[in-house]
Formats: C-alpha cells, sequence, structure tokens
C-alpha cells in the first residue's frame, strides 16, 4: 500500500521547466518569420565570403590586374561570371567589392547610433533649453537632403572611406537622434528610473545603465534600417564617381565602369546590380524581423 501511494505522489509531482531567457524569446519569435530568417542567411552568407575572400583570392593578381586578352569573356568554367573590359574576373571582384560595403554600412550604422544615442538620449532626459538647442541645430542637418550633404562633404574633404562614413552619418544622425529621443521621453517617468533618482543614481548612470538598455529594441532595428540604406547611398555615390574609386572593385564603381557596355555585354551590370539589391534587402528583412520580435505586443 505504501509503495503504491508512494508512486502515485512521484506521478503527480510536478515537472520543473526551465524558464526562457529575453534572448531566446527574441528568437524564437524571430525565427517564425521565415522571410527575415532568410535575410539573415543571405546576410551571414555575405559577411562570411567578404572576411574570408582574402583568403583564396589574391587582391593584386585577380582582383585589379589588368588582362586585355581576356576582356568580355562570357560565362565559364575559368570565369563563372565572365571577365570585364580589362580582363579582370567579375567573379573575384565581386566578392572583394563585399567588404567595402559591409565595412561602410557597419561604419556608418555603429557611428550614427552611438552619436544618436548620446544626442537623443540627453536631449530627452534633460530636456528644457539643452533639448532645443540641440534639436534646432540638428533641423539644420535634417533640412539638407542626405545625399546633397554627402556629396558636399566627400567633395570638401576627399573619397577615402573614413570621409564616406563621416559623409553618410551626418545624414543619418538628425533622424536617430529624434528617435532615441523620442524613446527617451516615455521611458523617463518610468517607475524603475523614479526609485533610481530616489537613490541618488547619477544622471549619467541613469541614462547609460537604465534608459538606453531599455531602449535597445529601437536602436538595433534602426541601426539594421540605416546600414540597408547606406549601402545603397554608398553604391549610389560610387556610381557617380564621388564614392570609392577604381580600380577598387566597390558595387556602384562596378556599376559606373559596366554602364558603357551594356547594350553589347549586359552581364556586366547583373553581378554588381544583383549583390547591391540582395545585400540590402537581406539587411532591411533582417530589420523588419527584429522589429516584430522584439515588440512586446508580439510576446506569447
Amino acid at each position: 500500500m505504501s509503495e503504491k501511494n508512494t508512486v502515485n505522489v512521484s506521478a503527480a509531482a510536478p515537472r520543473k521547466f526551465k524558464r526562457k531567457s529575453q534572448l531566446e524569446m527574441v528568437w524564437i519569435r524571430y525565427r517564425k518569420n521565415k522571410l527575415a530568417l532568410f535575410g539573415l542567411v543571405v546576410f551571414l552568407i555575405i559577411v562570411i565570403v567578404s572576411i574570408s575572400t582574402p583568403l583564396f583570392i589574391d587582391y593584386k593578381e585577380q582582383v585589379i590586374k589588368q588582362n586585355i586578352m581576356d576582356k568580355f569573356q562570357t560565362a565559364s568554367a575559368a570565369h563563372p561570371f565572365g571577365t570585364d573590359q580589362f580582363g579582370r574576373d567579375v567573379l573575384c571582384r565581386l566578392l572583394w567589392g563585399a567588404r567595402y560595403s559591409i565595412l561602410c554600412g557597419l561604419g556608418v550604422m555603429a557611428l550614427s547610433l552611438s552619436v544618436g544615442a548620446v544626442l537623443g538620449a540627453s536631449a530627452g532626459y534633460f530636456g528644457g533649453a539643452y533639448d532645443q538647442i540641440i534639436m534646432r541645430i540638428l533641423d539644420v542637418f535634417f533640412a539638407i537632403p542626405m545625399t546633397l550633404m554627402a556629396i558636399s562633404i566627400v567633395a570638401a574633404f576627399g573619397n577615402s572611406i573614413p570621409n564616406l562614413i563621416v559623409a553618410i552619418s551626418l545624414g543619418q544622425i538628425p533622424k536617430m537622434t529624434r528617435i532615441i529621443r523620442s524613446s527617451v521621453i516615455t521611458l523617463k517617468d518610468q517607475d524603475f528610473i523614479e526609485a533610481a533618482r530616489a537613490c541618488d543614481t547619477k544622471k549619467s548612470r541613469i541614462i547609460f545603465k537604465h534608459i538606453l538598455p531599455n531602449a535597445m529594441g529601437t536602436l538595433i532595428v534602426e541601426g539594421t534600417l540605416t546600414m540597408g540604406k547606406s549601402i545603397i547611398l554608398i553604391a549610389g555615390l560610387s556610381f557617380i564617381g564621388m564614392g570609392i574609386q577604381p580600380p577598387a572593385p566597390e558595387w556602384g564603381a562596378m556599376l559606373s565602369e559596366a554602364k558603357n557596355y551594356m547594350l553589347n555585354y549586359p552581364y556586366l551590370m547583373y553581378a554588381p546590380g544583383i549583390a547591391i539589391v540582395l545585400t540590402a534587402l537581406s539587411i532591411t528583412l533582417i530589420g523588419d524581423g527584429l522589429r516584430d520580435a522584439l515588440d512586446p505586443k508580439m510576446k506569447n
């Protein structure tokens, strides 16, 4: 009788479940979005290719070295995407060009996020005259078209990669600042911020340790969308000769070189054009998926 009761008690004992972390819950919601998952896979492939390209492609010999005897070759085993007007392998140049797009896109995202976070968080938290001064200065930059601002800065200071990153970031910072400022305004009157103030916590610690981490979802989503737009803008500047210059195989510069031969050799435009679209699209899909996954209304 006692053995039966023991079995029943053990069978009725509640099972212990491991509580999922917030990051795990975000990933579970994210992977339900098939388009977002597709974008993540494509973007990871592009990143891996951009990092590993120098391991199997020689920049001087296979990317920029000219071989006129092999110019305008169509797709073959030796040149899967053909060769350009200087006999350079299009596939090698395409793979190496991913490094420029990813590097510049990440640079713009990091710079605009860091500056926008500091300005937006401080303006939203302190308010008053400080907020008005910051926002009115940013309104001046916001009123100037981003492409025009980037062209002006690059023309004045040169078209190096650092100058290109700064030029595009200046056009993204005002928008980033406004978005973060609005998030901070909604957070600064919450109970946990009032509790931090009651404990005489430093204002800088409240901003960087309490407010900004709670606005991280907005920061991540806007950062990914900014990166996608920046890659397109970088390619556009290179296309008109204001970005990364030939013989560097930046995708926009490759399109610019191919435009003179697009009627007779259209394949020269297909590869860089599709690469730009796929990269920007994958980052946009990631941003959309993160926005849905981080939305509290999507929690189960």
